[in-house]
């Protein structure tokens, strides 16, 4: 019987060791751990680049350090809860940058090139606009020991709203039937894997629409690539064929990424006034009437 024991013993003995006679502490092995993928936008958890809540179907472009390159993730609800091929940190030790972009672009496994779009006026509708209403997110020095992964995308690009109030003189803007804006590059650049939205070097493009006004009303924004400026004009015309004209002030002369510009606009009797212009939204800033921060 004790010859038996030995022999079982000096087995366990060989068991714990490897080909090189090293001792192995199974404690010590880990398995790759799953990581879980969820969005969000600023504070809020379930809306997306054109203020809606994430409808089913839209993915997004997930980079795990130098593991996963551009892996495409999909949500089937309105939760904020993304699915895609499973990623996995190799240990709890892992130490990654992890990037995302909206929407997704290219080929999973490889990174994404960058992306050209145009903000011109026929494109300025809720179906249209989270095409390139570019969003990013980038969390460094995430570890296996947190697998559940929260992106907190931000805005890249630049919103601009504008509100019409009656003045003096008995003015109606309900009567304003056209609207132009001169001075704006409508044509940009997205690269996904910065985040960096950036307007073309190329002569600004009039922007033309037929709005519907109503006073103290906004009218529906527009959603624009940031972008150094010079001279930026607006001409309304109003049934009768009054026309006016203000210029719209940008503080430092830059639409900023992230920001969202109001601009509220007093229509008298024989000319329009800034009253304030805001940026508020996407970046709690207040302006004054001439742009600049109070």
């Amino acid at each position: 019987m004790k010859k038996y024991i030995l022999l079982a013993a000096a087995a366990l003995s060989l068991a714990a060791c490897d080909s090189e006679d090293n001792y192995i502490d199974d404690n010590s092995i880990q398995q790759p751990i799953e990581a879980h993928i969820s969005a969000t936008i600023g504070e809020e958890v379930s809306y997306r680049a054109s203020e809606t809540k994430w409808a089913a179907g839209d993915s997004i472009g997930v980079t795990m350090g130098n593991l996963y390159t551009n892996v495409k993730y999909i949500t089937d609800n309105t939760d904020g809860k993304f699915t895609g091929s499973p990623m996995y940190f190799q240990n709890k030790q892992d130490r990654l940058t992890i990037s995302a972009y909206y929407p997704f672009s290219g080929t999973e496994g490889s990174a994404a090139a960058i992306v050209e779009a145009s903000t011109r006026v026929d494109r300025q509708t809720l179906a249209e606009q989270p095409e390139f209403d570019f969003l990013y997110a980038r969390l460094d020095d995430v570890n296996g020991g947190a697998p559940n992964i929260n992106l907190a995308f931000k805005h890249q690009m630049c919103k601009l709203t504008l509100i019409f109030r009656n003045g003096n003189g008995g003015t109606d803007v309900s009567k304003i039937n056209s609207c132009r804006i001169d001075g704006l590059v409508l044509d940009g650049t997205f690269n996904p894997v910065t985040g960096e939205c950036a307007a073309k070097t190329v002569s600004a493009s009039p922007i033309e629409i037929t709005p519907t006004v109503a006073d103290n009303v906004e009218l529906p924004y527009l959603i624009l690539f940031p972008q150094s400026v010079g001279k930026v004009t607006m001409r309304i015309t109003d049934s009768e064929q009054q026309e006016y004209s203000c210029e719209l002030k940008f503080a430092d002369n830059r639409l900023v990424s992230g920001n969202h510009y109001i601009y509220t606009i007093v229509v008298k009797k024989t000319a329009l006034s800034v009253e304030q212009c805001s940026i508020a939204g996407w970046t709690e800033t207040r302006l004054t009437s001439d742009g600049q921060s109070e």
